[in-house]
C-alpha cells in the first residue's frame, strides 16, 4: 500500500511540474531582474531625463530571439523597453494617460495635435520601419522613420 501512495505521489509531482512548465509564458525567453546600474548608459540617461523622481518598480533583462532588451517598470504604471544599446523602442503609459511629450518626434506630435485634438499618445513604439502610435482614444497611427504619417494601424 505504501508503494502505491509513493508512486501516486511521484506521478502527482511530475504532473504538477509538467503543468507549470507548459503554462509558462516565457516563449523561449529568459527574464532576469537587474538593477538601474546594469542598464546601458543611454537607458539610464533616458530614465533620469524623462522619469526623474518616478520610482522604479523593477527592471527586467530579457534574452530572446530578438536579442537583449531591458524593460523598466515604474511605480506610476508606465514602462519603457530599451534595446541592448539602451535606445528606447517602446514607451507605454497606463490606460487614459500619456507618454512624456518630449520623447515624441515633433512631426508626430504636430500631426496628432492637428488631427486628433484632445487625444494624447498612450504608447509609442519604434523600429526600422518607423513609429506606431496608440492614442488614448484607441486609434493606432503609423509613421515613417522621420515622422511622416503613413496610415491607420490595425
Amino acid at each position: 500500500m505504501k508503494k502505491i501512495f509513493r508512486i501516486l505521489g511521484m506521478v502527482m509531482v511530475c504532473a504538477l511540474s509538467a503543468m507549470s512548465w507548459s503554462c509558462s509564458d516565457d516563449d523561449d525567453s529568459e527574464d532576469i531582474i537587474v538593477t538601474f546600474d546594469q542598464l546601458p548608459q543611454n537607458a539610464k540617461d533616458f530614465v533620469t531625463t524623462y522619469y526623474n523622481g518616478v520610482a522604479i518598480s523593477r527592471i527586467e533583462k530579457d534574452f530572446d530571439a530578438d536579442g537583449v532588451e531591458f524593460e523598466v517598470y515604474f511605480a506610476n504604471g508606465h514602462d519603457v523597453t530599451f534595446n541592448a544599446q539602451g535606445e528606447w523602442i517602446d514607451v507605454d503609459a497606463p490606460a487614459g494617460q500619456t507618454v512624456p511629450d518630449a520623447i515624441v518626434p515633433v512631426a508626430i506630435s504636430e500631426y496628432v495635435m492637428a488631427n486628433y485634438l484632445g487625444s494624447g499618445i498612450n504608447e509609442i513604439s519604434k523600429n526600422a520601419a518607423g513609429y506606431e502610435v496608440d492614442l488614448i482614444n484607441g486609434t493606432d497611427l503609423l509613421f515613417d522613420p522621420v515622422g511622416n504619417f503613413v496610415g491607420i494601424g490595425h
